[in-house]
């Protein structure tokens, strides 16, 4: 797992915006994003803070919310989606947040039990497994009973098997 996506995850719990992170607002143009990103780099920079722990740990929230901020695909997904977003824009793509999030709408869950309803898909498989109609035939069913009885017989005891040597002429 990458770092900024345990750096996004973080965010996400914590409730830090990356716009809060780089002290801008949303919709911030990639301008003032860069010179935000700059001057809060340089003020937490790990070598400008030897030995201070927040101050690595701000400097790497900065980097991932530049990183973010700064790609227009990343930043369209975090706009609308947030961290979330960016962690499934990460692992799926861009389709795959798409999908994920139509699929999890309201609307289409309501579609598709809408559409199970009005056809009885629903009712017609229960009622079709109920009465026997797709079940198999009884010489189908004792045929696999038959196969499994075969598999699970016990070896016969004392008796050796060679297939295809030499040995199985010699000991006649």
């Amino acid at each position: 797992m990458s770092h900024v996506d345990e750096a996004a995850r973080q965010l996400s719990k914590s409730g830090t915006t990356l716009y809060a992170v780089l002290e801008l607002k949303k919709g911030s143009s990639p301008e003032d994003i860069k010179k935000s990103y700059r001057k809060l780099a340089l003020q937490y920079h790990p070598d400008k803070n030897p030995g201070n722990p927040q101050a690595a740990e701000i400097f790497k929230e900065i980097n991932t919310a530049h990183a973010i901020l700064s790609d227009p695909k990343k930043r369209k997904i975090y706009d609308q989606h947030g961290s979330f977003g960016i962690y499934l824009y990460d692992h799926f793509g861009e389709d795959g947040v798409r999908y994920y999030f139509i699929v999890n709408s309201c609307w289409f869950k309501t579609l598709v039990l809408l559409c199970a309803l009005l056809t009885c898909c629903c009712c017609c498989c229960c009622c079709c497994f109920c009465c026997g109609t797709l079940n198999l035939p009884p010489e189908e069913i004792n045929r696999k009973n038959h196969q499994q009885n075969v598999r699970t017989q016990p070896s016969r005891s004392g008796t050796k098997h060679h297939f295809g040597t030499d040995e199985d002429s010699d000991d006649n």
